[in-house]
């Protein structure tokens, strides 16, 4: 899709993804970090607890399928480097702070005239403008200040932030597809333009119409844990929990009634469950009371179960229960295996062996997914130097001069 794209890719952990997504529809993305590595991108947890930033485990999964090499942005030598970069450049993507690649000479002006179909892709926590731009933020910040953390949690317990930096992942998916399109642009105005990906705007995304909503009702949602409305979704198995809705409607009650039979089987539905009378039922009206006592059954059973027995017997019934699958269930699940969604990549210098998500999307006519591990520090510094005319003796002053 992007075969004969070449990115430069300045990105911090927060623009990570955005890079690996372009790489793995085609384009030559080339991974930038200052000489010695990204001490911050590499971090940890490290490839069998030895801390090593090579052996950075969100280094290796967040930047597959790119090239990689050093370069001091902080040099003259080496500004002027990146520039002889841009020029055969299609793409800059960046998670500086606003401004700052304007007070290193390398902003969007200057970069644009030395590449006027040059597309800059920066994102920041911000955005480029406003009178939060210039203002930093982690991932928690931006969950927090973007209402994405106020909806997450229990309703009787503060709000919580989800385990991974979703907030990045979300901003880089766009950035992505905000390149793509303004690749598409070019093609009919042959210049390119600027990006600017906001982290913060992008997490009102994930509130769907929640912002909205509330602009029409004055009404604030609120933190619904694990209920959905008066009744539970979120159930303890026996080795961890499983979704299932105890909601009436056309689609539910057949599933409430071949729940029970499934309880009945297996000596675990009282003989009040197995003569309820599901027609009349409505989790909207029913007391409070039946709610809790329906609960405390339908609980009991679940807690008796193993999250693959109860969603083995759910397909089979046709019973709307899904496992919260943990890393372990995930890597074993028959569907993916099925798709042959992962790949393993093999590291032999430390005698290891990872598995990685081998693409997010499937196309008939084009592969998607990766291509190769990620970059070792400067690992292919001779050969894209090489293409501007550098040899071996040149990259050897540059090094010692702490450029690459």
């Amino acid at each position: 899709m992007l075969s004969g794209t070449r990115v430069l890719d300045l990105t911090g952990e927060p623009g990570f993804l955005a890079g690996k997504m372009l790489a793995e529809i085609g384009a030559d993305v080339i991974k930038l970090e200052p000489p010695g590595g990204d001490r911050k991108g590499r971090r940890a947890p490290y490839l069998g607890d030895v801390e090593d930033p090579e052996r950075s485990l969100p280094w290796l999964a967040l930047n597959t399928s790119k090239r990689g090499i050093t370069l001091e942005l902080h040099a003259r030598a080496g500004v002027e480097l990146f520039k002889r970069l841009v020029r055969k450049a299609d793409v800059v993507l960046e998670t500086f702070a606003p401004g700052t690649l304007t007070e290193l000479g390398l902003g969007y002006e200057t970069l644009s005239a030395e590449n006027p179909r040059l597309i800059h892709c920066a994102l920041s926590a911000f955005g480029q403008s406003g009178p939060y731009a210039h203002y930093r933020a982690h991932d928690l910040t931006l969950v927090a200040l973007g209402g994405n953390a106020a909806m997450t949690g229990p309703p009787d317990r503060p709000p919580v932030r989800c385990s991974l930096p979703t907030a990045y992942f979300h901003a880089s998916a766009e950035a992505a597809v905000g390149v793509a399109m303004a690749l598409y642009a070019r093609e009919n105005t042959g210049r390119g333009q600027l990006v600017d990906v906001s982290m913060h705007e992008v997490q009102l995304s994930t509130l769907v119409t929640g912002a909205g909503g509330y602009a029409l009702s004055g009404r604030l949602g609120r933190r619904a844990g694990p209920r959905l409305g008066r009744t539970r979704e979120i159930w303890k198995a026996k080795d961890g929990y499983v979704s299932f809705g105890l909601r009436s409607g056309m689609a539910r009650i057949p599933n409430l009634v071949a729940t029970v039979e499934y309880m009945a089987e297996n000596g675990m539905a009282p003989e009040w469950l197995r003569k309820y009378d599901w027609s009349s039922y409505n989790h909207n009206t029913v007391t409070q009371a039946e709610i809790e006592r329906l609960e405390e059954a339908f609980g009991a059973f679940f807690a008796s179960r193993s999250m693959r027995e109860l969603y083995e017997a759910a397909l089979e019934r046709r019973i709307m229960l899904a496992p919260c699958n943990n890393a372990h269930e995930i890597l074993e699940q028959p569907q993916l295996r099925h798709r042959e969604l992962f790949v393993t990549l093999e590291y032999p210098e430390w005698g290891a062996s990872i598995e990685h998500p081998g693409f997010f999307a499937r196309s008939s006519t084009t592969q998607i997914g990766i291509r190769c591990r990620a970059p070792r520090v400067g690992e292919h510094n001779a050969e894209i130097y090489g293409e501007l005319g550098l040899d071996q003796a040149d990259l050897a002053t540059l090094s010692h001069d702490g450029v690459v």
